[in-house]
């Protein structure tokens, strides 16, 4: 897919949309926080309350996008054929609705709603709300990342101790040996796991059978806050190579610049 460089949305237009699209986040979050937490809890996975949710999030972000913005397209609704032809959309949102879904059913925190605005395969815009705790993320892609407007980092020149972070996922155990000598903790998802190394929450987070739409408005958030997502080999992830939806199979380990190998050191494929 081949990229264009030029980008023309003004200084402006990138504040407004920042402005609207995080009321939009902030307004899918509230209807989904009356529904948090009231899955069946005798099923492991209440697939009925999840897909209500999803819809419910989906309804309001692609109508107000919609209603506001007319050349805008959603990667949810187009083939990628659409996306690779002669006149692909100048403008694609990746939208997840509802990342955490397992967390957001049993009542546990850490689940949002996270967007990702590319334009002309460029990233543009990232963001991540996380409704319970009130987390709204938010990045110009290679520029700023912001936690409530605040700016924020990734740890600087992280040092492996006993007191190190790193975020995994469900099945970590059953991929993975590891001697790393701090904390391993799962909260559930892979947006927030993200952005807490983004701030400087936690100094990585290792990921595995990921989407575009789990990484796209995370690696975007990351980036602006001094980090990258690469393989467990040193290769650079490129989010824009896996629009036509295709699972990310390969492990990746998502760390502050140059701290890669620090950490990638202490984790084994099984």
């Amino acid at each position: 897919m081949e990229k264009e460089e030029a980008r023309s949305l003004t200084e402006r237009e990138l504040w407004t949309l920042k402005e609207f699209v995080e009321n939009t986040l902030r307004k899918s979050g509230a209807l989904l926080l009356e529904m948090y937490g009231k899955g069946d809890r005798h099923m492991k996975f209440d697939d009925e309350l999840v897909t209500e949710a999803d819809n419910a999030a989906w309804k309001i972000i692609s109508a107000k996008i919609k209603g506001s913005f007319e050349d805008h397209a959603f990667l949810r609704e187009i083939s990628f054929n659409e996306i690779n032809g002669e006149r692909p959309p100048r403008f694609l949102w990746i939208v997840d609705t509802l990342d955490g879904a397992a967390s957001f059913q049993a009542g546990m925190p850490v689940w949002g709603v996270s967007a990702a605005l590319f334009e002309k395969f460029w990233p543009v815009l990232g963001f991540l709300y996380l409704p319970v705790t009130g987390e709204l993320y938010s990045a110009y892609a290679g520029r700023e990342a912001l936690l409530n407007d605040a700016p924020i980092t990734v740890r600087q020149d992280p040092t492996v101790d006993n007191e190190s972070l790193v975020l995994v996922y469900s099945r970590f155990h059953q991929d993975f040996t590891s001697n790393f000598p701090g904390k391993l903790r799962n909260f559930g998802s892979s947006a927030g796991h993200l952005a807490y190394v983004a701030r400087g929450a936690a100094d990585a987070c290792l990921m595995k059978n990921v989407h575009v739409q789990d990484l796209a408005a995370g690696s975007i958030i990351l980036e602006a806050a001094g980090g990258e997502i690469r393989y467990l080999d040193g290769r650079l992830l490129h989010v824009g190579d896996f629009l036509d939806g295709k699972r990310i199979e390969e492990p990746l380990i998502a760390a502050p610049k140059g701290s890669f190998k620090s950490f990638v050191k202490y984790f084994s494929v099984l």
